[in-house]
């Protein structure tokens, strides 16, 4: 069993990483299918064990599964897969308990999702308006709370500018994924628009902020390509508001908006669990784990580049040791490039990358930069392998039906 670093011409193998849990023959594990890997492999877990199993018959992903543990007539352990409940077709084996609480979790986390994917909007919306506050003479009767949360949140946004270095994209990604100074605890991203929103309802005196304007962005995805937000203007609605200097509609313009965002950042959150049927691998073949939006500042305007993020876990076993591997796709639009796609695979110091873009011009200008972008990643380390430009958008699968239907209520 070989971990992989899936990249646009094929898969890399590096060192096997596969987390074995204590088995004993006999055992009958309740698993869940948590990837597809290829060459037809599943990981599946259970808990913090993790285990790849090749040569069974292939469930979808998010399937229940039990895992029968059994000795050949060499000696060594073999495994058998079914479906949870058919376990009980091995002589002398019992299949795992059903767990009601698991289901039930389940389902709300279902029921929860529905909700937030007919609520979600995406973060540039939010930023256009809180920059049109901003640049109003408004801005200076807004109230302290509503005023400090604005600052923390056009703060985090990552800056493309000349000194973007990888501990500054670092920081960003860690903010927009929640994650605290200290590393965990409540903070971030999240924690920012929660802030907004509760300081915008005391302000409006708990009114109810005004649903989204526009059409929103289809709901995040681990296994669909990337859906970056342009760069935008504030809404019509919302400069009619301040245009006649009206603070509390545009507050409950904001509050819609703001309410919208933490709705998409927590169905990131959802979705990155692999609770919701989309943990299946793209068409390309690359399976992630993590999905995020990463708001940027361009000129005056907020863009937010949408990323997917995997790792094959590597802990080390045996004696190998640890050997990172690691695969990044993101998408990013602007008004100016149209939209560009890349995906990254890093397997220790050997790099992979491909980048997309729809435009010709785009493509054009990306391909004379290569050269220099090759010798700055040497530079630093990096052994390129695969580094190219090609023209258009890779293809995105059939998209699930179904996936965010409310089955509970």
């Amino acid at each position: 069993m070989v971990s992989r670093v899936s990249t646009p011409t094929g898969v890399v193998a590096v060192t096997p990483v596969t987390r074995l849990p204590p088995l004993s023959v006999g055992d009958v594990i309740a698993m869940r299918v948590a990837r597809h890997m290829t060459d037809g492999v599943m990981r599946l877990v259970s808990g913090n064990l993790q285990l790849d199993v090749a040569g069974q018959e292939m469930f979808p992903v998010g399937a229940r599964v039990a895992l029968q543990v059994g000795r050949g007539s060499d000696g060594a352990l073999t495994y058998r897969v079914g479906a949870t409940g058919d376990a009980a077709a091995e002589p002398g084996m019992q299949a795992a308990p059903a767990a009601p609480r698991e289901q039930a979790a389940l389902q709300r986390l279902s029921a929860l999702a529905a909700e937030l994917a007919a609520r979600q909007d995406g973060l540039a919306p939010l930023y256009s308006g809180l920059s049109a506050v901003r640049a109003s003479p408004a801005v200076a009767t807004l109230p302290q709370p509503v005023a400090a949360a604005m600052a923390a949140l056009f703060g985090i946004r990552l800056v493309a500018d000349d000194k973007l270095d990888g501990a500054r994209l670092k920081r960003a990604i860690a903010t927009a994924a929640g994650a605290t100074a200290s590393g965990g605890g409540r903070g971030g991203l999240p924690a920012l628009l929660q802030d907004l929103g509760e300081a915008l309802r005391v302000f409006s005196r708990g009114g109810e902020g005004i649903a989204r304007e526009g059409t929103p962005p289809a709901p995040p995805s681990l296994s669909r390509h990337p859906q970056p937000q342009t760069p935008g203007r504030a809404s019509l609605e919302m400069m009619q508001a301040l245009s006649r200097g009206d603070l509390s509609a545009a507050a409950l313009l904001l509050l819609g908006k703001s309410d919208a965002a933490l709705a998409r950042v927590r169905l990131s959150g959802l979705t990155s669990l692999k609770v919701l049927g989309d943990g299946t691998a793209a068409g390309d073949g690359i399976a992630f784990d993590r999905t995020l939006d990463l708001p940027f500042v361009l000129g005056t305007h907020t863009g937010v580049i949408n990323l997917q993020i995997g790792r094959d876990d590597t802990p080390g076993h045996d004696g190998e040791g640890a050997h990172p591997a690691w695969r990044v796709r993101f998408g990013i639009e602007t008004d100016a490039s149209g939209p560009v796609e890349a995906v990254v695979g890093l397997d220790g110091t050997r790099l992979f990358a491909t980048l997309w873009a729809e435009r010709g011009e785009t493509a054009s200008a990306l391909s004379a930069g290569i050269s220099g972008l090759h010798e700055m990643l040497s530079a630093s380390g990096l052994e390129v392998v695969e580094l190219r430009v090609l023209p258009g958008l890779p293809g995105n699968p059939p998209a699930e039906s179904g996936q965010y239907v409310n089955q509970v209520s």
